[in-house]
């Protein structure tokens, strides 16, 4: 915990972040404000003030006697919803520098219960599991890892992957077309620092996304995480 932001304010970013992320996602009932409370080693107090101001923004809602609920805000059910999805290669070609993978890790897993949920399958499915560092003009700028339903033919050699997904994903007739997105900044963790090779601490862009290929059953979920000194987000309409 941060002694410069109050425990509320904490707990309260906390357990928002897991509404915004889609950990928490409409209608599921939270944990009760005991277990809360011992999982954040603070007072039901506390709990409560940032529960109330979940209650007031709209994020949760009570409903005695059964418990707390998500309830997802109207404009985070408005995301913004793109018909053109671009990759990290596009992205870093359009500003004329040239993309690179320092590192690729891919593997198959199981679903567990959230990308299940992210990506409209079972729990247990078979998972194909990305990580990988990239950068441009010899810059390490995001790390990523992606999740998708593994599909027969999908290799699990990592330097298949070094190169932009979309474009080994068209090897299989999938053309990504639609894709919602979540951003926000964060604080990076020791480990985070550590595979992006940060030296001082410093904000950094998480980004969120969800993607698919409309009239196929292509779905995709990825977390990355941007220096924030070295990327800018942009969006056109």
């Amino acid at each position: 915990m941060n002694k410069d932001i109050p425990l509320y304010l904490q707990i309260k970013n906390n357990l928002r972040f897991k509404i915004n992320s889609g950990e928490w996602i409409d209608g599921d009932k939270i944990p009760s404000e005991m277990e809360l409370g011992e999982t954040f080693n603070v007072s039901r107090i506390t709990i409560r003030h940032a529960l109330d101001e979940l209650v007031q923004e709209g994020y949760l809602i009570r409903q005695r006697p059964k418990g707390t609920f998500v309830r997802e805000p109207q404009d985070l059910k408005q995301k913004s919803s793109y018909t053109l999805v671009t990759s990290f290669t596009q992205e870093m070609q359009e500003l004329g520098k040239k993309p690179t993978t320092i590192w690729a890790h891919v593997k198959k897993i199981s679903a567990n219960e959230l990308f299940a949920r992210r990506l409209n399958v079972d729990v247990g499915t078979p998972l194909l599991s990305l990580k990988r560092l990239r950068g441009a003009d010899d810059e390490i700028i995001t790390y990523s890892e992606t999740y998708t339903p593994y599909h027969k033919g999908f290799s699990l050699n990592s330097s298949d992957y070094k190169g932009s997904l979309y474009e080994y994903l068209a090897k299989f007739d999938i053309h990504v077309n639609q894709q919602t997105e979540y951003v926000e900044a964060v604080d990076a963790t020791p480990k985070l620092m550590e595979l992006l090779n940060m030296k001082k601490k410093e904000p950094l862009l998480k980004r969120v996304r969800e993607i698919s290929e409309l009239d196929s059953d292509y779905y995709e979920y990825s977390i990355n995480y941007y220096i924030g000194t070295k990327y800018r987000f942009y969006v056109k309409y």
